[in-house]
């Protein structure tokens, strides 16, 4: 059994939150749960703003990184800003956002803005899991036309996608490259797009996700499986605008244990983190290769983080309660 932790009520009755997310609103009613456009982004925000308004005095949406700061400027400041925002139109917005939450003095959820370039930088991610001792599929970055002039010394096929970014942005079945011709034209596309490319040997297999609470504590790990060629998971699918993909709780119980230990042994270098998820490709051979982590995991009771809690017999509010009595611990909001 897993111990959570729990927020006593009088503190319930004395703690203010500002709930920083893109679209976020003050709902009354829910909003579609799969939007023509936003797809179950809007639905997701309303479902994690519930959970918040059981564990707070008050929680107060605000949707924009400009009201971000304007809030921020008026008194009295919220207590904590539990922040679930990772897009806008600059590039790698994910570490504006937490160094402008730093930048307040207020606590807020997630990582510093360090811990979350490091999560960030899927390159540099796999270079601290080789330091960690896990095996990583081989792979080469690309930051200019110069680096793609010769082929790496791996064999294709390869697989080719942006260093930096969430939430499967600009990965596809093109991202598949049975040939160095074709990785090398799919990386300069990037390049040429002002990304950075990564380019890796393909790894044949499933994606193995394991969800960790502040702890660390690591919860069971969960299959996601996509009718994609190579089970590739793309941004529509995960935002539930197009079909294939569905998430369940993995069931070979050994290689459960050894994806657990992989990804706590992994977690205790990008601390300090409140919660997050390691992602692993495991090959038909049972090993597995650590692809990448994220801290400011997608929170929707549909998606990996609930149902890795679920399965281990922790339910959605309880999960969120704990990895914010975490994080208001961790920042001194609440006494351990």
């Amino acid at each position: 059994m897993i111990k959570l932790l729990q927020i006593d009520p009088e503190q319930r009755r004395e703690l203010d939150i500002l709930f920083l997310a893109k679209y976020a609103e003050d709902w009354s009613e829910p909003p579609p749960m799969v939007h023509p456009h936003y797809g179950r982004e809007l639905y997701t925000k309303f479902e994690v703003l519930s959970v918040l308004r059981g564990l707070a005095h008050s929680v107060e949406p605000c949707a924009s990184l400009e009201a971000f700061e304007e809030r921020m400027r008026r008194s009295p400041a919220p207590d904590y800003v539990f922040q679930i925002y990772n897009r806008e139109a600059v590039r790698n917005p994910e570490i504006l956002v937490s160094s402008l939450c730093a930048r307040t003095g207020v606590p807020y959820l997630g990582s510093p803005p360090n811990v979350r370039a490091m999560a960030e930088d899927k390159w540099i991610t796999k270079l601290m899991a080789r330091a960690a001792g896990l095996l990583v599929p081989e792979g080469i970055a690309a930051v200019v036309e110069a680096d793609l002039d010769n082929p790496p010394d791996f064999p294709g096929p390869y697989f080719v996608k942006p260093r930096f970014g969430a939430n499967s942005e600009g990965v596809d079945e093109g991202s598949i490259c049975d040939s160095w011709a074709e990785a090398r034209s799919r990386a300069s596309a990037l390049l040429a797009a002002g990304e950075e490319a990564l380019i890796e040997a393909l790894a044949p297999g499933l994606d193995v996700t394991v969800p960790v609470l502040g702890g660390p504590l690591a919860l069971h790990p969960v299959a996601n499986h996509s009718d994609l060629r190579e089970g590739v998971q793309t941004e529509r699918q995960k935002r539930f605008l197009d079909p294939g993909k569905r998430g369940e709780p993995f069931d070979d119980a050994p290689l459960c244990e050894e994806l657990r230990e992989a990804a706590l042994a992994f977690a205790k270098i990008v601390q300090p983190c409140d919660y997050l998820r390691v992602d692993f490709r495991v090959a038909p051979d049972r090993t597995f290769r650590l692809l990448e982590f994220n801290v400011t995991c997608n929170l929707a009771t549909t998606m990996s983080m609930n149902v890795g809690a679920g399965a281990a017999g922790v339910s959605h509010e309880a999960m969120i309660e704990h990895f914010l009595c975490y994080s208001l611990q961790r920042q001194g909001v609440l006494a351990a």
